[in-house]
């Protein structure tokens, strides 16, 4: 089965089983989703409203939105979002990026997709309904890590669509000239087949048998407990009987679903324990000496007759992925994902961050007019009567009524990682490092990495930085394993540094109150700041990269609200470098490398940094 056949037949599934209303496709072309939403809607029938969700997606833009109306009664509508189903035909909602989904949407699908009910309390309003949209989310394998498993329960039609391209090839002139009217619908995956027309329409399911059963328990992998791994390959095999007209399902559709998902026998992880050793009767058992323990050497093994090996199907040539990659990836995301992360402020002060929404009102420093007005407005002919909405009437505003902008919370802690690569010879800096990335996730503090002397730069006599929103984002992952180069423009990447340091912690509105840079180095810069600056090749370097970076070292010592830390790579020529360094910036040293780290002075340090913190300043 190739991979236009397998998602297409896993989009027939899911049109006909309501069930199955959450599908994703792993590695799906972006320039290919809306030609594939269009061929499902097209098969689902009755022109079914089509939503896209990303990041920015609200509450306020899913459930109820509230909406201006000079002709109405009241002089304004409360709408419905496009999430709400009651009384209406079942739409699709598409999630380009899964991985990207906000955190309203993200919610949104784990309470609606699956459903036997769904209650909405918003607004003042309470409606109750039974779920019938159908979800179409997209993924990259890699970015698997990223999205929480609860969210991707709910997705039980799981493809690999990596592969599928525009221009069905048509088999003849008849199908070519349908295939050019039917337009871009049918342009990636063809013309549905009647016959699944013909199934969806009548809506019958068959009856699943005992051997099916017996299968599925077989076939499906030990999974977490709460998973619905199991249910969804017996509905998929359910679905692809009704399909092929069939009345009951037998083991062979559940086989058939398992392949089409990606979960053939071929692709099952093995015991641990190893392959049983089949043995033929009357062939020779040569007994090894000593078991797992005896010493590996040259056996001597008297030549028999050839066996011939058991014939079976070879696998299909193009075979779909694992369709629970999440089981092998490397989570990503926050420990709950489905909770608005906290964060510490930093005291009193107006409210900082940008707006993502909003809320009734706590002060009168950050008032929402727009959502105020519109508050007050389905009130009015409450407060005043129906004379209200004449002309020249002014608006009854009460303390009610006052909204407030809901901000995204700013950081009031940062770490700043400076890497030297070229002193990461034949030691793990991760154990020097790990208390310092654990304190920068506990605290959701964002992460500054500052890179010097790796191998790939795009200029080896300049440090490179990038910001990261926290310690989850793969680029920091990708630093820390980044190869030695040759150069080491410490005191640029010290520059680097301080001018973050000075713009976070002491300019404008700096919500930062706590700062800790890591340099982790053995100071020995052969790069003097000038010529990193003018990009150009020093005549001669001497001490010079090492002053600079000394001097620009004693300027981070005189900001207030920042903590520094050293990372001494261990015992070799310059070491005293290391200790030069730390003194100028006024901070710890830890010992790295061949040393024995004592983690727990470290953590002690820690506290006591977030400790002395606020009295800094």
């Amino acid at each position: 089965m190739d991979v236009r056949e397998r998602v297409a037949t896993a989009l027939a599934c899911a049109a006909l089983d309501r069930s199955l209303a959450g599908i994703l496709l792993f590695d799906l072309d972006a320039d290919l989703i809306v030609p594939v939403v269009r061929w499902f809607a097209g098969l689902v029938g009755g022109s079914p409203a089509i939503s896209m969700l990303g990041a920015t997606a609200t509450d306020d833009d899913l459930w109820t939105r509230i909406r201006p109306r000079p002709g109405e009664t009241n002089g304004f509508r409360l709408e419905h979002g496009p999430l709400v189903g009651a009384d209406r035909p079942p739409g699709v909602v598409v999630v380009p990026d899964l991985a990207l989904l906000g955190l309203a949407g993200a919610r949104a699908a784990v309470a609606t997709i699956g459903a036997d009910v769904v209650h909405l309390e918003r607004a003042g309003m309470r409606m109750r309904w039974r779920p019938a949209d159908y979800w179409i989310a997209c993924c990259r394998r890699a970015e698997v890590g990223r999205v929480s498993q609860h969210l991707l329960d709910r997705f039980a039609v799981r493809i690999d669509a990596a592969g599928l391209r525009k221009d069905v090839p048509a088999r003849s002139a008849a199908e070519a000239e349908g295939l050019r009217a039917a337009g871009d619908r049918t342009a990636v995956l063809g013309e549905p087949d009647p016959q699944w027309r013909r199934a969806i329409g009548a809506g019958r399911l068959p009856g699943l048998s005992m051997a099916a059963a017996e299968g599925v328990v077989e076939l499906v992998p030990p999974a977490a407990a709460g998973t619905r791994r199991d249910l969804a390959l017996a509905r998929i095999a359910r679905a692809l009987a009704a399909l092929d007209d069939e009345s009951v399902v037998e083991r062979e559709h559940v086989d058939a679903a398992a392949r089409l998902i990606g979960l053939s026998p071929t692709t099952r992880p093995d015991d641990p324990s190893g392959p049983e050793r089949l043995i033929e009767p009357g062939a020779p058992w040569v007994p090894v000496e000593g078991g797992a323990d005896h010493e590996a050497g040259h056996l001597d093994v008297p030549a028999g007759e050839g066996t011939p090996l058991p014939s079976g199907p070879l696998p299909d040539a193009e075979t779909s992925g694992d369709p629970y990659p999440e089981d092998h990836a490397d989570p990503e995301h926050d420990e709950y994902p489905l909770r608005v992360p906290w964060h510490r402020r930093a005291g009193g002060g107006p409210p900082r961050g940008h707006p993502i929404g909003t809320g009734p009102a706590r002060e009168v420093r950050d008032i929402a007019m727009a959502a105020t007005l519109l508050e007050s407005a389905k009130f009015q002919t409450l407060r005043c009567g129906p004379d209200h909405f004449q002309a020249g009437h002014r608006l009854h505003v009460e303390a009610v009524d006052l909204r407030g902008h809901r901000r995204a919370p700013r950081p009031s802690r940062l770490l700043v990682l400076l890497l030297d690569h070229t002193c990461h010879h034949g030691w793990d800096w991760y154990g020097p490092l790990a208390p310092y990335l654990r304190w920068a996730y506990a605290a959701r503090a964002p992460v500054d990495v500052v890179e010097v002397g790796a191998a790939d730069a795009s200029d080896e006599l300049c440090a490179q930085r990038f910001a990261a929103r926290g310690l989850l984002d793969p680029r920091v992952a990708t630093a820390l394993e980044r190869r030695p180069g040759r150069a080491t423009p410490l005191a640029h990447g010290l520059s680097l540094a301080a001018r973050l340091l000075r713009r976070e912690t002491q300019q404008g509105d700096a919500a930062v109150v706590e700062a800790v840079l890591v340099v982790v180095t053995d100071g020995r810069a052969n790069v003097p700041l000038a010529a990193s600056r003018a990009k150009s090749l020093p005549e001669r370097v001497a001490r010079e990269g090492v002053d600079d970076a000394l001097g620009v070292a004693g300027e981070i010592s005189a900001l207030h609200r920042v903590r520094s830390v050293v990372v001494d790579p261990g015992p070799r020529p310059g070491s005293h470098l290391t200790a030069l360094l730390a003194t100028a910036l006024g901070g710890l040293i830890v010992p790295g490398g061949f040393h024995t780290l004592d983690r727990s002075n470290v953590l002690d340090d820690m506290e006591d940094m977030s400790g002395d913190a606020g009295g800094s300043g």
